[in-house]
């Protein structure tokens, strides 16, 4: 018996050296590929290579040893339409539905897990309504989360139940117009008497979809505040005026034990980083837990002014929409350059996630989208297409996110000797990643990661490449686990 349990303890103690000499010495590589032509669309590599010694100079290095944020996700905006298109393909093909959350939000297919959704209505909503539509209601008795559409929290319900791991962030596109200039939520701004109320709407809208069991995790104050237009539901809010709503709205949330909320600022183009973002959270330095940006106007390297000034304050990429008819390659290209692969970024969203057509603006009179803003995927009640923004993001999400979805990884050191190529690493537990855009033609790269070298051929297109490394928080695992076992055994 004395030997039997010698001999457990001594397997048990060689399959963790064996493992260990496994995630150090043989990181075998796995991977998917999206090619330009749409030949390969995330499918499985095929010559899966593995790290093995090496030296001299390497075309791409990866440096766990440079980490930089925090990922949170990657995803898009549940607005009504997009809800309603989903909803009436579950009406029609429920299989069909459930296929489609399946690959769309789980890790064996988009791995989407962050969802932006209106609080009220937007101009991708069919009619104008708040959830409190009651003139002069400061105290907000007559508050109602359902005004929204059934559909719209069916479908976020159905989509949780498939991915434990979603995440939502609400914010408006207007307040109820009766706290508004003209009293139209069609433009206009926010009256100088309703700003000491406008924080409770806000906290109420977060605490109606906790109520609704609703992953709720960031709230922002207001969609582009630097939007007054007449055809649909906007406002402008200024910076200072943000600062003090944010203040307020942020000391609410802590009152009402909704401490892990993010309260995230500003919502808009990358144009006014420094005259909006910079003066907004200097004006309230401890509400903003982030800044988010939309892809509009100005250039994305305009926000490092922000992250320079406040390297601690996470910044989120929100908004950008996909144009009716444009180049699949180009239009992957360069949401990879501009949305993707941003240093600083923690988060990465297009506009609709699901449309019925071209992304018409439902909303009557609207002048919004001009000939359409194409969703991340196209959804009728009879098919459904993932297009172009799924698939660039995709390869990004599946980078970064941990295989059973539970674990959002962190952004680390990656760069190439190539200027056709565009690479990011993430680092999830001991699992490495590379993201490969690869623009010059198919090619052969010698990938570089903890003084061992592996070779790959990337084809024009974007690769994800996978595998299982060095880890200070895994020696330490198993540290843990073997000491487990030995109290377990004792016994």
């Amino acid at each position: 018996m004395m030997f039997s349990n010698e001999f457990s303890l001594f397997s048990i103690a060689l399959a963790y050296i064996l493992g260990w000499i496994q995630l150090v010495h043989g990181q075998t590589i796995t991977g998917i590929v999206s090619t330009d032509d749409q030949s390969k669309l995330l499918q499985d590599i095929s010559d899966a290579p593995s790290f093995s010694s090496g030296s001299g100079d390497a075309d791409i290095t990866v440096d766990p040893t440079a980490v930089y944020q925090q990922m949170v996700g990657f995803g898009g905006s549940m607005t009504d339409s997009a809800a309603l298109a989903m909803h009436n393909l579950k009406k029609a093909n429920a299989d069909k539905y459930n296929e489609y959350l399946k690959t769309a939000f789980t890790s064996a297919g988009g791995a989407i897990n962050y969802l932006r959704v209106p609080i009220g209505a937007s101009d991708f909503s069919s009619s104008a309504y708040s959830l409190d539509d009651i003139s002069g209601d400061t105290s907000f008795n007559n508050f109602n989360i359902s005004n929204a559409p059934s559909y719209l929290y069916s479908t976020l319900a159905d989509i949780y139940a498939v991915n434990p791991n979603l995440k939502i962030h609400i914010l408006p596109w207007s307040p109820p117009a009766w706290m508004k200039e003209g009293n139209t939520m069609n433009g206009g701004s926010l009256k100088s008497g309703m700003v000491d109320s406008y924080p409770t709407y806000l906290l109420k809208a977060v605490q109606g979809y906790k109520a609704k069991n609703l992953p709720v995790v960031a709230v922002s104050i207001q969609n582009e505040p630097q939007n007054s237009n007449p055809t649909y539901p906007s406002c402008t809010i200024d910076a200072s005026t943000q600062a003090t709503l944010a203040k307020s709205l942020r000391s609410l949330l802590d009152q009402n034990s909704l401490t892990d909320v993010k309260l995230i600022g500003y919502e808009h183009n990358w144009d006014s980083t420094s005259s909006y973002t910079i003066p907004m959270v200097e004006d309230a330095p401890n509400a903003f837990e982030g800044v988010a940006f939309h892809c509009y106007g100005g250039q994305v390297s305009e926000t490092q002014a922000f992250s320079a000034q406040f390297p601690n304050i996470p910044m989120y990429q929100t908004e950008c929409a996909g144009t009716p008819g444009s180049d699949w390659w180009t239009d992957v290209q360069w949401y990879a350059d501009n949305l993707w692969s941003d240093q600083d970024t923690s988060t990465g969203m297009m506009w609709i996630f699901a449309s019925a057509d071209n992304g018409q603006a439902p909303f009557p009179g609207s002048n919004s989208c001009g000939d359409g803003c194409r969703g991340i995927t196209t959804v009728t009640s009879s098919s459904v297409t993932y297009n172009q923004e799924f698939y660039s993001m995709a390869h990004y999400t599946r980078a970064f996110i941990s295989e059973d979805g539970t674990t959002v990884g962190k952004r680390i050191g990656a760069k190439a000797s190539n200027s056709n190529l565009n690479v990011v690493a993430y680092v999830v537990g001991d699992r490495y990643s590379l993201v490969v855009l690869n623009s010059g033609g198919s090619s052969k790269q010698t990938i570089s990661f903890q003084g061992k070298q592996a070779t790959h051929t990337f084809a024009t297109g974007l690769t994800t490449l996978w595998w299982t490394g060095s880890n200070t928080s895994t020696k330490r695992m198993i540290k843990k686990r073997a000491a487990h076992h030995r109290r377990t055994t004792a016994h």
